[in-house]
């Protein structure tokens, strides 16, 4: 199967998120803009594992064009390039769990929080988000005091460090408990004519095609019913336009390896794995490239020197990994970081360069 290269100069997130930057009136230095057509008011709607394959099986007419996600391409940092305006390679957050040097390990992006404790901001008391990710710096808390700008978000995941640092950058945040709630506070908030952007995230896709795969029938539904819901609101608030996109899609999993069990692997590195199932990044002072391509097929295995053509412009190398692994196949490579873990029970995968995970749509309703 063809791998994907990130087109950092073309219809992309990234490029995506420039020209979002550039309508709200904060300045970034991109390398291009993506050229969309954006009225007075935007709804950014994002469906977390929305990607275009499942897009497609959904079934529900919408004219929409083929983008493309960053890599590695899962949601901590697909969503930290959506609202900085910055290339993965400048801003950091690489991976679900990523190597911080300050922080003296790996640790879970989003949670904030070592890979094996469950508490989420467990280490901001410690060393604020911000101290350990510099670069991070979205443009929400840039836009001029003119514009009225809110997220509408699961509860739970308001005011986390994450949050805080990317899109919680909104002057204002509203929260929802289920599906049926999410769309009730979008359709209040529209019909309140007040916010120039509004941001919209549902995570309901993602988490059935993780659970079930990407073609199961509950995640393809899942997909309908919120594209069904997002087309009938848009008709009604054509005042609004609206953006509707993903951060990554899903590959069905052939199989889960672990590699915990690969004792030789972890004998030549200086710390685990981290990044995600489909995009590995490795710290090593061997030749770890020529013992994986002996071991296990179907896979493309990326030096230091190739890491600007995935992350785009890098603020610093020593972010960057030694090596960067990418399956062709349908295989997950994981390491635990706990004894009891569910993660390689998952049927749907993601974080690499294959079609089903890296491409994604961009629907543009009222533009």
């Amino acid at each position: 199967m063809d791998a994907i290269l990130p087109d950092y100069y073309g219809e992309n997130i990234y490029t995506l998120a420039c020209t979002i930057a550039h309508y709200l009136g904060v300045k970034r230095q991109c390398l291009k803009e993506l050229n969309v057509s954006l009225g007075n008011k935007i709804v950014l709607a994002l469906f977390d594992g929305l990607g275009w394959n499942i897009f497609e099986r959904a079934g529900i007419k919408m004219d929409a064009k083929k983008i493309t996600s960053v890599f590695p391409s899962t949601t901590s940092t697909v969503l930290t390039t959506l609202f900085t305006a910055l290339t993965p390679g400048e801003h950091g957050v690489l991976g679900y769990t990523t190597f911080v040097k300050r922080l003296g390990g790996i640790i879970n992006t989003l949670r904030y929080t070592y890979p094996s404790i469950d508490e989420r901001d467990s280490i901001k008391d410690a060393i604020p988000f911000s101290t350990s990710f510099p670069y991070v710096k979205s443009y929400l808390k840039e836009v001029p005091g003119d514009k009225k700008t809110v997220e509408i978000i699961p509860k739970g995941i308001e005011n986390t460090e994450f949050t805080s640092a990317t899109h919680g950058g909104a002057k204002e945040s509203k929260t929802f408990v289920n599906f049926w709630d999410a769309f009730f506070q979008l359709s209040q908030t529209l019909q309140q004519d007040l916010y120039d952007f509004i941001y919209f995230y549902v995570p309901d896709v993602d988490t059935l095609a993780h659970k079930y795969g990407p073609y199961a029938e509950p995640t393809i539904q899942s997909a309908r019913d919120l594209l069904t819901s997002i087309k009938i609101i848009s008709e009604k608030y054509r005042k609004y336009t609206f953006l509707i996109t993903a951060d990554h899609g899903h590959v069905p999993v052939s199989q889960n390896i672990l590699w915990n069990n690969d004792v030789d692997l972890l004998n030549l590195l200086d710390v685990p794995p981290y990044g995600d199932s489909r995009a590995i990044f490795l710290r090593s002072r061997y030749d770890v490239k020529t013992y994986l391509l002996r071991k296990y097929d179907n896979l493309i295995v990326f030096s230091k020197g190739d890491a600007e053509k995935l992350l785009g412009k890098i603020n610093g190398y020593d972010i960057v990994p030694d090596y960067i692994v990418v399956p062709t196949d349908y295989k997950s490579y994981i390491f635990s970081f706990k004894q009891n873990d569910e993660y390689d029970k998952l049927k749907g995968h993601h974080g690499g360069l294959l079609p089903e995970e890296f491409e994604i749509p961009l629907v543009i309703l009222n533009g």
